[in-house]
């Protein structure tokens, strides 16, 4: 696999929402002012604001089919076409922003309300061109044979879900967009690209689903850490939350409320709590069948305060 980092690129000033709307904006003019936004309505829709010019429901869009009836139409993600050289065009760019902003906030995520704004793509030729390649990648069956829904719209999802990619499979998914911004895991502004090349059907293989189906432990723990620390997560963070939800697996935890509790603790205590002496007799615990919220629970209070402190840590490397 390649670097996280080999295609996805940090946009400068991006720090406050007016900056980043700036930021997008001159990206957008330099493939000819148009942008296609994208948008899952699965939980909320975007909403018109008629006094300030903000009517989504009247631009151009197109909804991109999910072949499944587990998924209504009214769910489908869909793309809607933003023309900066309108006068509604900066309007609808400027709201998306906002609302993407929105709902990156710890309180909504933790919330479980949902990502409204999965992004911006350029470089498409046409939107239907773009509804067209997605809705071949959608749907997917992983390693056990089972469809699943790839919600790579999702940009909390597409932000852990990337760096497993190849490039090839990266421009698989991109299809004939050339760049798609979006909010990372630290709702900062980055590009997603990838070298020019096929783009036949998105083939995931056995070991990059299993990474995937761990993406909905990670980001739930991650919510209930953004809540409680009132702030958007660092990269480190969110690696640490990454790696440790492996480790979950490896240590036997099978419950899924579990496996949240164990990256809680990797981000909450220690990247690498777990090897902490005290822990060792909570694992065995869990080896032999015990939930590891029962067994974690019994950890002492003193021996917490030192897997925070991490002096201990230096020792283990």
């Amino acid at each position: 696999m390649n670097s996280a980092h080999e295609t996805v690129t940090p946009v400068a000033g991006t720090q406050s929402g007016d900056q980043l709307i700036e930021t997008l904006r001159n990206a957008v003019k330099t493939h000819g002012d148009k942008c296609y936004l994208v948008v899952d309505p699965s939980l909320r829709s975007l909403e018109d604001i008629p006094a300030g010019g903000v009517l989504f429901s009247q631009a151009k869009r197109a909804s991109v089919p999910i072949g499944h009836n587990a998924f209504a139409p009214e769910h489908w993600p869909c793309l809607i076409e933003l023309d900066l050289s309108t006068a509604t065009g900066p309007a609808l760019l400027a709201e998306s922003v906002r609302a993407a902003l929105a709902d990156r906030l710890p309180e909504s995520i933790a919330r479980g309300q949902g990502q409204r704004v999965g992004g911006w793509l350029v470089g498409a030729d046409s939107l239907q061109e773009a509804v067209d390649h997605w809705s071949t990648s959608l749907l997917h069956f992983d390693n056990l044979g089972r469809q699943c829904l790839l919600r790579f719209y999702d940009t909390r999802v597409l932000a852990l879900m990337w760096p497993a990619l190849s490039s090839t499979q990266r421009r698989r998914l991109l299809g004939p967009v050339q760049t798609w911004y979006a909010l990372d895991a630290c709702a900062e502004l980055v590009a997603y690209t990838a070298p020019d090349g096929s783009q036949f059907d998105l083939e995931i293989d056995d070991a990059q689903w299993i990474e995937f189906h761990r993406h909905g432990i990670i980001n739930r723990a991650l919510a209930l850490f953004m809540n409680d620390a009132g702030r958007q997560p660092m990269r480190q963070e969110v690696q640490a939350a990454v790696d440790s939800a492996g480790r979950a697996e490896q240590h036997g935890l099978r419950d899924h409320e579990d496996k949240i509790a164990f990256v809680g603790h990797a981000l909450a205590w220690h990247p690498c709590f777990d090897a902490h002496p005290a822990m060792v007799p909570i694992l065995e615990k869990v080896s032999r069948g015990a939930t590891y919220g029962a067994a974690v629970s019994e950890l002492d209070s003193r021996a917490v305060d030192e897997i925070r402190r991490g002096t201990w840590f230096k020792s283990h490397q």
